[in-house]
């Protein structure tokens, strides 16, 4: 009897040691869970269709979360944008924002005449990610003016 389960013991043992039922630790067979894409890259083109913007406008950019948070932006964009030109304007990030939080998102545009302005404009921003996919939006016939001089267009 004492045989008997001493064979058993020693096949227990090699059992639950065996590769069938031991844990590998190694990190390269136990990957960590996939990280969630974030936004590495933002920029806006406008193409100016009818009416400039003058020299002395400031323009302002903000790309936002659905819960209005800001993760990208440009301030204080001069220059004389003639008719049926185009300009890209690069933005700053800000912070690691997630591809889920920016998609619903929003863009706010804003204009600081320093007179009478009404530019006419078409618009595409472009929003690079992490994992190397993009959210692109086109928008057209935009009109900004001293008296109506901010816009928001949803993502």
């Amino acid at each position: 009897m004492r045989k008997i389960m001493t064979c058993l013991a020693l096949l227990a043992l090699a059992v639950f040691t065996s590769g069938a039922f031991a844990q590998d630790q190694t990190p390269a067979q136990n990957p960590a869970p996939d990280q969630e894409a974030t936004l590495t890259g933002a920029e806006v083109k406008f193409d100016t269709t009818t009416d400039n913007k003058d020299q002395q406008t400031r323009l302002d950019i903000y790309v936002k979360t659905s819960h209005g948070h800001e993760v990208a932006k440009s301030e204080g964009n001069t220059g004389r944008w003639n008719k049926n030109s185009s300009h890209t304007v690069a933005l700053q990030l800000e912070g690691d924002r997630t591809k889920e939080a920016i998609t619903g998102g929003s863009v706010a545009l804003t204009i600081h005449p320093e007179r009478n302005d009404t530019w006419d404009f078409n618009y595409k921003v472009t929003l690079k990610f992490s994992d190397g996919t993009f959210i692109t939006k086109d928008f057209h016939d935009c009109v900004l003016t001293n008296h109506d001089p901010s816009r928001t267009d949803l993502l």
